[in-house]
C-alpha cells in the first residue's frame, strides 16, 4: 500500500509553488516587460512570492485570481506602497469580504477610478 507522509506532501506543495512562481515570472517578463525590467530574475521571483503571500492574507486563493493580483501589483504602485493607501486598506480589510470581491473592487478602483 502506498503511504504518503507529511514530508512528501510538503515536497509536492513546494514543487507546485515553485512551478507557479516560475510560470508567473515568465508571464510578467512577456506581458509586462517595462513594469518588471528593473528586476533581475531572483528579485522577480521574490516579488511574485511576496504578492502570492499577500493574496493568501487577503483571502485570494484561486490561482487565476492570484495571477490577476500579481499583475495589478506589477502595474500599479499604489499596491506596493507601505503603508497601504487608505482606499486599499478599506477594500482589503473589510470584514468577511470574499477574495474575489476584493480583487474586483481593486480592479474597479485602479482601472476606472471608481470609488468603492
Amino acid at each position: 500500500m502506498l503511504q504518503i507522509r507529511p514530508t512528501h506532501m510538503q515536497a509536492l506543495a513546494n514543487q507546485q509553488t515553485d512551478g507557479f512562481v516560475s510560470r508567473m515570472a515568465a508571464h510578467l517578463r512577456e506581458v509586462f516587460p517595462a513594469e518588471v525590467e528593473r528586476l533581475d530574475d531572483a528579485k522577480l521571483r521574490l516579488f511574485v512570492e511576496k504578492v502570492e503571500a499577500q493574496a493568501r492574507k487577503w483571502g485570494i486563493a484561486k490561482e487565476t485570481h492570484v495571477e490577476r493580483l500579481i499583475e495589478l501589483f506589477a502595474c500599479f504602485a499604489d499596491l506596493r506602497r507601505r503603508p497601504l493607501p487608505a482606499w486599499v486598506k478599506e477594500i482589503v480589510e473589510y470584514p468577511d469580504r470574499p477574495g474575489e470581491q476584493i480583487l474586483c473592487r481593486l480592479e474597479d478602483r485602479l482601472f476606472f477610478g471608481e470609488p468603492v
